[in-house]
This record gives structure tokens, C-alpha cells and sequence, in this order.
């Protein structure tokens, strides 16, 4: 008779199936999105490496980022219109047209405003920060998650300006 796996085992199998989900597929598979048209995924995929940028760890759009996006528009109708409409404006505001710093400019106009255009940043930061952090190049490279790990003791923060 087979042993079953305890329950510790499946959620460890469940877990790391989850966190190499987003940006999973081979270079030689591109990703075809499905909720968002092929416009709007380009304008997601520079959005978010605008968002997180590559640094000494691989940016939003290579740690998987659009495709994330693309899912949860999917799986969410109020995502996916929420983005329609947000993209439609970005694009209207000549967003494709930009590069490097007007880009940037546009997106800080869009994080300050206090209309939709900020209901479509945060929208897209959010889902930026989930996919990213979900995502093993946010979980493992940029956070360093080791897993189900024991520590002995849980130091603090050591930012000199966060000692009390």
C-alpha cells in the first residue's frame, strides 16, 4: 500500500508549484495573453518593469509580471474592465509613443492624481507588487525565502534610523 503524503508534504508541493507559476513558460513558448488584446499586454509588460525595474534581480516583466496580470484579468471581469479602461487612457495620454523619462513623467502624473488615472496606477501597482512577490525572482532572489526553514531567533530591523 502507497503512503499518502502528510499534509506538511502537499503544501510544500502546492506552495512551489505556486510560486513558479508566473513566468513559468520557456523562451521558446511565448505567452499569448488571453484577457488583455495584444496592445495592452506590451503596454502591462513596460508598465510594470517601470513599476519594479530590473536592478541587481530581474524586473517585473521578467519575473513573469504581465502574465500575472493577464490571469487575474481573466479570472476577475471588474480587473479586466478596470484595466480596459485605464489602458485605453494611458494609450489616449500618448503613452507608446513616449520613451524613457516622458514615460516615467506620465506615470508619476498618473500616481499623484486624484482621479482614475490614480485608480488605474494603484491598480496596476498592486497587481505589480502581488505578481512580483509571488513570483520565485521576487520570493526567493529578491527576498531571499529559503522555505520551511527553523530559525533560532527572529533578529530585527538593523536601519540605523529604525533602532529605537
Amino acid at each position: 500500500m502507497e503512503a499518502k503524503p502528510t499534509r506538511r508534504e502537499a503544501l510544500v508541493t502546492i506552495a512551489a508549484g505556486g510560486a513558479a507559476a508566473p513566468g513559468a513558460l520557456s523562451a521558446a513558448e511565448p505567452y499569448q495573453p488571453v484577457a488583455l488584446s495584444a496592445d495592452d499586454f506590451r503596454r502591462v509588460t513596460a508598465l510594470v518593469d517601470m513599476i519594479i525595474p530590473p536592478t541587481d534581480t530581474p524586473g517585473a516583466a521578467e519575473a513573469g509580471v504581465p502574465q500575472y496580470v493577464d490571469e487575474e484579468a481573466q479570472d476577475h471581469p471588474e480587473i479586466k474592465a478596470k484595466l480596459a479602461a485605464g489602458l485605453r487612457r494611458i494609450a489616449a495620454d500618448g503613452f507608446d509613443s513616449m520613451i524613457g523619462d516622458r514615460r516615467v513623467e506620465l506615470l508619476q502624473a498618473y500616481s499623484e492624481a486624484s482621479d482614475e488615472r490614480r485608480e488605474i496606477f494603484t491598480l496596476l501597482k498592486d497587481l505589480t507588487v502581488d505578481g512580483y512577490y509571488s513570483s520565485e525572482i521576487g520570493l526567493v532572489q529578491e527576498l531571499g525565502y529559503k522555505g520551511n526553514t527553523f530559525l533560532a531567533e527572529f533578529p530585527g530591523c538593523e536601519h540605523e534610523e529604525h533602532q529605537a
